[in-house]
């Protein structure tokens, strides 16, 4: 099961860097949708993030029914939400399924795991050319 998890996460790094956007579920009153963490005790909260729209609409049920899909630009997703959810132990919770499963990702990992992303889609680039 890690291993899908894993898999997921990697999907999210690369669909993310590639469309420049992500998705998380938002309600005015609310907030942004989280969690509880399962698997980090030093986690204040999980907060859920999917590189697909239709993924995140999997999970407007119950709790999250009243939650709308909204678009992050990638951008401000780097520069207002990372750092701050570092500070504040709050980890990313991406491409979680259905039941809410998945890994929970320390912000400042997947920030680096973004930008890894990045830079080896610039060597590509440059080897090609």
């Amino acid at each position: 099961m890690k291993e899908q998890y894993l898999k997921n996460a990697e999907l999210f790094v690369e669909q993310v860097a590639e469309q420049g956007e992500l998705f998380g579920l938002f309600d005015e009153n609310q907030g942004w949708a989280n969690c509880h963490a399962h698997d980090n005790k030093d986690a204040t909260a999980v907060y859920l993030f999917w590189s697909d729209a239709k993924q995140a609409a999997k999970l407007q049920n119950e709790e999250w029914a009243d939650y709308q899909v909204q678009s992050i630009a990638l951008d401000v997703f780097f520069e207002s939400w990372l750092d701050g959810m570092q500070k504040q132990q709050v980890f990313a919770g991406v491409n979680w399924d259905q039941e809410l499963c998945g890994l929970e990702i320390e912000a400042m990992v997947l920030k680096n795991a973004l930008v890894e992303n990045f830079q080896q889609k610039e060597v590509e680039t440059a080897e090609a050319e």
